[in-house]
């Protein structure tokens, strides 16, 4: 009964964290793509990810369910909306969206709930808390995303204040002066900001969840550190911004802080790797230790993590040195030791992969797969990302080279996370010598 209710609740958070998630998504290149035909189908898509979600509903109550949490997150955007408005105006304007959206949310959610029929079940119950961490480490990433875009387009100081922005609850910030200003960076910023608190929202709900699901000591500490370090990540994100602990807008007393913004960068991929740890704690496969392996696959594991971790503060150093007038001039020799670890990184990625291959064992198969193609992949953003840069003149950065150094960022991050998951799975299993 126990584990019935476990799975049930874990569907819900799955079914609704990913819907809001794609919902996010839509939402976000509607504004990247205005236009009135765009929005519209940009609209639909959004309603069309809450039916969906309730397709995988056992019931009707569980679909409500589904669009009832879904619309809670929800409300993170509501006040951007309404926002801006006289607060008489504001509270009535915003009561009437609120009873709007979860209507329309629970709606949507049972009328997706009634044609579950027609997807056929796998006979295989879905290890719906495993999803449910898979969905938050996609939601990470969509923030290291948004994050990428606006190191990229040096939009990190477009808002110049925090936690208000420009001088608006940051929740309050009106939608219309985000979208219409000259100013286009604030868009970027200031979505960067909200997916923040949807990914710290997600956090304290995982948090909560694993303690009461998981008996397992390791995960149960691993979603603390991360509840921890998604708090001091918001923290450090505001800090880059005003370089001091106040709500003012006076460029007299703000200290915009770049190395902060480089641990900010840091930490953020670091988290995202947590994330994803979690997932394999929280998953039936690590339950089942069957493989003895070689210790000398746990040290190229072992030395490719390293190497991942100095080549991202390498590329970090880089991105936000190129954004400040002085410190631009001194980034060559980063960028040359960034290029040369690569390639130290490239030659350890193909022994860990190739090995974790030649094992048979279906996980280490798939990570060694994974891990040369995104390697083999990041070769090429990386390349084409130099390119771009150097072939960058004047002031206005060109949207290939934005586009390019945040893929180059965001599949870097993915790098990251798979080599961490080579070594931890190599430190799961058993040691069968040094042999090879």
């Amino acid at each position: 009964m126990i584990e019935t209710t476990i799975q049930s609740r874990a569907r819900v958070l799955t079914l609704a964290f990913g819907a809001t998630t794609a919902m996010w998504i839509c939402a976000y290149c509607s504004f990247l793509f205005a236009g009135k035909i765009g929005g519209e189908i940009l609209f639909i898509l959004s309603a069309l990810c809450l039916f969906q979600a309730g397709r995988y509903a056992t019931s009707k109550a569980e679909g409500c369910s589904i669009g009832i949490t879904s619309a809670t997150i929800n409300l993170l955007l509501i006040g951007s909306i309404v926002g801006g408005q006289h607060a008489s105006k504001m509270l009535m304007t915003g009561l009437l969206w609120v009873i709007g959206l979860y209507l329309s949310s629970g709606v949507l959610g049972i009328f997706g709930a009634t044609f579950n029929s027609s997807i056929k079940q796998d006979p295989k119950e879905i290890d719906w808390p495993f999803a449910f961490m898979t969905v938050s480490s996609a939601l990470v990433f969509l923030m290291l995303v948004t994050g990428g875009l606006v190191t990229g387009l040096e939009a990190g100081l477009a808002v110049p204040d925090w936690p208000n922005s420009y001088g608006h609850n940051m929740l309050l910030y009106p939608l219309s002066e985000m979208v219409s200003s000259d100013n286009s960076g604030i868009f970027f910023e200031h979505a960067h900001r909200l997916t923040g608190m949807f990914v710290g929202l997600t956090s304290l709900v995982l948090l909560i969840c694993v303690l009461r699901w998981s008996q397992t000591m390791k995960a149960r500490v691993m979603v603390i550190i991360i509840f921890i370090l998604v708090c001091i990540q918001g923290l450090l994100g505001g800090l880059r911004v005003t370089g001091v602990l106040t709500m003012s807008q006076d460029p007299s007393v703000l200290a915009p802080n770049i190395w902060l913004g480089v641990v900010h960068g840091v930490l953020a991929q670091c988290i995202f790797t947590l994330f994803v740890w979690l997932s394999s704690l929280m998953s039936n496969a690590w339950q089942d230790p069957t493989l003895l392996i070689n210790k000398k696959d746990r040290l190229f594991a072992h030395l490719l993590c390293a190497a991942m971790l100095l080549q991202l503060v390498l590329g970090a150093l880089y991105r936000h040195m190129q954004g400040d007038e002085v410190l631009a001039a001194k980034t060559s020799h980063v960028l040359y030791s960034h290029i040369a670890l690569a390639f130290g990184v490239l030659v350890l990625a193909v022994i860990v992969g190739i090995r974790f291959i030649g094992l048979g064992h279906p996980v280490f198969k798939r990570l060694g797969t994974i891990l040369l193609s995104l390697v083999s992949l990041q070769l090429l953003l990386g390349g084409g990302a130099l390119i771009a840069i150097m072939i960058h003149k004047g002031e206005t950065i060109p949207v290939y080279e934005v586009l390019l150094t945040t893929a180059h960022q965001a599949n870097g991050a993915l790098l990251l996370a798979t080599s961490v998951m080579c070594f931890v799975w190599s430190v799961r299993f058993k040691s069968k010598g040094t042999t090879s």
